[in-house]
């Protein structure tokens, strides 16, 4: 082989390791130094209208069941004995929710759900849970009919077709704080009934 030849054909074998080393470079880039980001979670408009509402993180707003239900009821005004967006009350409203969240037919009247052998009450409001039933009269005591039902949602927040305003002035379908004294005042007792409340929310 002569002088020519070997050159040319050192010239190709450098290029050819040469070559190999940048693409082996890559790889290792490509593998070990450059880490894929990871998906932020999607919060929803709904999730961040309502965490706002009741105070906790949006990515807490879990149940878009319920919150949509409730997005679609809210501020429908109050009215005894009614059963549409032209006017509905309490019980009617929970009955409701709990049929169209929950798929679970409960009673008509607050007094019923109260009563009901499968509503399990309560008192200490540190055990609430979303979807639990809040049952009030005007004296707060277990041995007076039950006037009042809400739905408890988050952060002592529940939702209810209420005839009393709110601080907007505003009555019907609102969500309250249980927290208010107005509203301790009131208190009779939770009632938990057999949802599967996991289910529901995924």
């Amino acid at each position: 082989m002569n002088s020519n030849c070997r050159i040319f054909f050192l010239v190709v074998l450098l290029a050819g390791i040469q070559g190999c080393k940048s693409q082996s470079s890559l790889s290792h880039l490509d593998d070990n130094d450059v880490d894929p980001q990871p998906e932020e979670p999607t919060i929803l408009p709904i999730q961040e209208k309502y965490g706002e509402i009741i105070g906790v993180p949006p990515e807490k707003v879990t149940n878009l069941d319920l919150y949509e239900f409730i997005e679609s009821w809210i501020g429908t005004p109050y009215k005894m004995g009614g059963e549409d967006k032209a006017g509905i009350d309490c019980s009617f409203f929970v009955q409701y929710l709990y049929h169209d969240v929950y798929n679970k037919l409960i009673e008509r009247t607050a007094e019923r759900q109260f009563m009901s052998p499968d509503t399990d009450k309560f008192r200490g409001q540190e055990y609430l849970q979303e979807g639990d039933l809040l049952f009030f009269n005007s004296e707060g005591a277990q041995y007076l009919p039950i006037t009042h039902v809400g739905v408890y949602l988050d952060n002592q927040r529940f939702v209810h077709a209420a005839s009393n305003h709110d601080a907007e002035g505003h009555s019907g379908v609102q969500i309250s704080n249980l927290s208010d004294s107005y509203w301790q005042k009131m208190f009779v007792a939770a009632g938990r009934k057999p949802i599967n409340t996991s289910a529901e929310n995924n």
